[in-house]
């Protein structure tokens, strides 16, 4: 990541107003409200007519063609091609699911929402909004801390509200999301924006990055531990300050000796099930990679890539590697459910049931912010967020379908946007270009 915007936390604007309907939404998706909703009140998808309401809303409000940038197009693309291609197969049986069209149609909706409100704002609102969302993410983090806390209050387990069954995480800290993992990722992301709009005092930014990594941990999330070692490595070579470098490198190190004291000498009387999980992070980190160390992903991966070997270069249908037929049952409480797993990688998942054209769009839609943020001052949001999404999605195949997720692909697209109409700029005013003669003359 790249060096951060600024200190931003004392320069959000007093005098001009977001608007509602957008910060509504956006409390949505970064506080996960429906899945609080499910868990304390025990009404699934209770929300989601108010958030489909202000969806529509900001997108009749704010959906102009001068929005339609490249960057948005390509996600665009990658929904509409996926969507399509994906439901060919079922064109042939006339057995086409609407269930999954369903959902990724409202992520569509809902990353266009809040995409055309955030590049309708001016810089200093969009700064704003992008503070606003650290808050909400370091909520969210807060929760995860405490969640043997919220447990005490919630009507029904995360696992009761998602999949009317006993949940088998307890010992993992989910917060308001519906499992551990979905809590680690949001950890990762609050990180990336802690990192890139730092607050004034020294003191309040480094009790934000403690909030942040204390959640990650208490999630125990191998994938997302992983993560954060990148994201913090990344951070490091990046850095143009030598004591930067030095003062993160430490603090790094002493957190990954920290964690392996605490696991030597079991400081904490972990269980079990977090022992293993901590020793597998080391493992992973050492290069072993196997089906333990990941948690049977990799005999997921394995199975799902022999199924895309006879449908490649087309895919196999919606759904299909959402719940892999033939393959694993999900484990719950030690006894097998009726639910077969997915694949639990997104990048195989598109592939494996829409085919290679999809897949190739997708990998554009990821590249490409990238690729116009690396020279803008926004390129640590863009570049953080970006590494971040992709950590998730090989380690889950539903990520598009996570709200909160959505909340983060519509920042990126418009952050990018906006580095992208600031290259722009600096090209047109440039000296010797025609707009900065005329300007001069």
């Amino acid at each position: 990541m790249a060096a951060s915007i600024g200190m931003f936390d004392s320069q959000i604007p007093q005098s001009r107003w977001l608007n509602p309907v957008g910060l509504g939404l956006l409390m949505f998706t970064g506080l996960n409200l429906n899945a609080v909703a499910a868990m304390f009140i025990g009404e699934a998808e209770m929300l989601s007519p108010l958030a489909l309401a202000l969806t529509l809303i900001l997108v009749v409000q704010y959906a102009r063609l001068r929005h339609l940038s490249f960057i948005y197009m390509l996600f665009a693309t990658t929904m509409l091609s996926y969507l399509v291609m994906g439901s060919v197969p079922r064109m042939e049986t006339i057995l086409i699911d609407p269930y999954y069209i369903r959902l990724y149609f409202v992520t569509f909706l809902l990353v266009s929402a809040l995409y055309f409100w955030l590049v309708s704002l001016d810089e200093p609102r969009l700064v704003s909004v992008l503070v606003v969302f650290k808050y909400l993410t370091l909520i969210a983090c807060v929760g995860t801390i405490f969640s043997s806390t919220l447990q005490h209050y919630q009507a029904v387990s995360a696992a009761d509200a998602i999949y009317g069954g006993p949940g088998d995480e307890m010992e993992r800290a989910s917060g308001i999301f519906e499992n551990p993992n979905q809590a680690a990722t949001a950890a990762l992301y609050c990180l990336v924006l802690v990192v890139a709009l730092p607050a004034r005092s020294f003191v309040w930014r480094s009790a934000q990055v403690l909030i942040a990594v204390i959640a990650l941990v208490m999630t125990f999330s191998k994938a997302a531990m992983l993560g954060g070692l990148v994201l913090a490595a990344a951070f490091v070579l990046t850095r143009r300050s030598l004591s930067t470098m030095l003062l993160f490198s430490v603090a790094a190190a002493s957190g990954i000796i920290g964690l392996w004291f605490v696991y030597e000498h079991d400081l904490f009387r972990l269980s079990w099930d977090q022992r293993e999980r901590l020793a597998d992070v080391f493992n992973l980190v050492g290069g072993e990679v196997s089906a333990r160390t990941t948690t049977g992903r990799t005999v997921l991966v394995d199975f799902g890539l022999q199924k895309i070997k006879h449908v490649f270069p087309w895919g196999a249908g919606l759904g299909e590697f959402h719940a892999m037929e033939g393959g694993i049952r999900k484990v719950l409480n030690g006894l097998e459910t009726n639910r077969w797993l997915g694949i639990h990688n997104t990048f195989l998942t598109i592939l494996g049931e829409s085919g290679l054209i999809p897949f190739l769009i997708f990998m554009g839609f990821l590249i490409w912010p990238v690729i116009a943020a690396r020279h803008s001052k926004y390129r640590g949001i863009v570049f953080g967020f970006t590494m971040t999404l992709i950590i998730q999605m090989t380690a889950g195949h539903d990520v598009l379908l996570l709200r909160f997720t959505d909340a983060i692909v519509a920042i990126t697209l418009a952050v990018a946007t906006f580095a992208a109409r600031e290259k722009v700029a600096q090209r047109r005013f440039a000296p010797g270009h025609t707009d900065a003669l005329v300007l001069a003359t």
